[in-house]
């Protein structure tokens, strides 16, 4: 495997990392990481401190480390050049295997290609042996129960309730809320307009408009299974106030969703797809309510700042000078 088709991100080398992410539709771009993202990987979550003991006397250093002899080939489609993945689920993804510290790579795929027909997938090398496994929920799944990472719930020290709570949660952010954006970006035309500008605007006149009028009828067949395209715009502007407006509601209270101290798999995933938000131009209207919340916005700069530094649009927006 040259390094120039799949450029790898391996988390403790000094060299320059190069990853990618993917998407839930096609859509080019490449990203180059910085070398400071070595260091997001030893940020502490705790107040603003370097480093912080804990009562059995080891570091978050020594805690959040994966298995080192574990290798992540994250399989997507590209993404664009230091910005989360216009897919949320990819960049949900990436978020959980950065913070873990494992060591991992992107190779760029498109959603046939995958067991499931559908990105992220990925390729988990460990114990002399590659096992393929799908859907970014079960590739996490993958790795803490096989301890190739430690789960980010033991490290934050959740309860039983606060778990289900988490879950629930998580349900609520990947099929209400990122169904709704989808909606946005998609079956709103001067949205959809925008979106495939971003997509497909390097190529031809007519592949854009083959590709942009193909990818609409899939997403609204999609959207129309799923109930949330029988909706009405201003009905589906209701369900993304309602989510916000739960979000704003436990962010408010915390630094995250559960506590001061440090993230657990909600934060995540919350951020994951916050970041993935912000970064596309075709959903205006929950981004403004991100953007005039001193709460969200943040939550996602501080996130940005730790784990990917790289970020410099996304920090700039959630800094409000974009």
């Amino acid at each position: 495997m040259r390094m120039s088709q799949n450029r790898r991100h391996l988390f403790g080398t000094s060299a320059c990392a190069h990853l990618q992410c993917d998407d839930e539709l096609p859509t080019g771009l490449a990203i180059d990481a910085a070398l400071e993202c070595r260091a997001a990987r030893i940020k502490v979550w705790l107040t603003g401190t370097s480093f912080n003991h804990h009562s059995d006397g080891t570091s978050l250093l020594e805690i959040v480390m994966a298995n080192p002899t574990t290798h992540v080939v994250l399989c997507a489609p590209p993404k664009h050049k230091d910005a989360p993945s216009f897919s949320g689920f990819c960049e949900k993804l990436e978020v959980f295997l950065r913070y873990s510290g494992i060591s991992y790579e992107h190779r760029e795929v498109y959603p046939f290609q995958g067991p499931k027909k559908k990105v992220p997938f990925a390729d988990i090398k460990h114990d002399e042996k590659t096992v393929t496994v799908p859907d970014s929920h079960f590739i996490i799944q993958y790795l803490v129960e096989n301890k190739l990472i430690k789960d980010p719930d033991d490290l934050a020290e959740l309860t039983p309730e606060q778990r289900a709570e988490s879950r629930a949660f998580q349900a609520y952010v990947e099929e209400t809320l990122y169904s709704a954006v989808v909606y946005e970006r998609w079956l709103i035309p001067e949205n959809f307009e925008v979106g495939k500008r971003d997509t497909f605007g390097n190529l031809p006149w007519f592949l854009q408009y083959f590709l942009g009028w193909y990818f609409l009828r899939r997403v609204r067949s999609v959207l129309w299974a799923a109930g949330m395209g029988r909706h009405s715009w201003e009905e589906v502007q209701t369900l993304q106030r309602e989510v916000f407006d739960a979000l704003e509601a436990k962010f408010r209270r915390h630094k995250y969703f559960h506590g001061d101290e440090r993230p657990s798999r909600i934060d995540l995933t919350v951020y994951g797809f916050l970041a993935n938000i912000l970064t596309c131009k075709g959903n205006p209207y929950f981004t403004d309510m991100i953007l005039k919340s001193t709460v969200l916005s943040s939550f996602v700069k501080e996130m940005t700042t730790t784990l990917f530094p790289e970020y410099k649009d996304l920090l700039k927006k959630a800094d409000g000078d974009a």
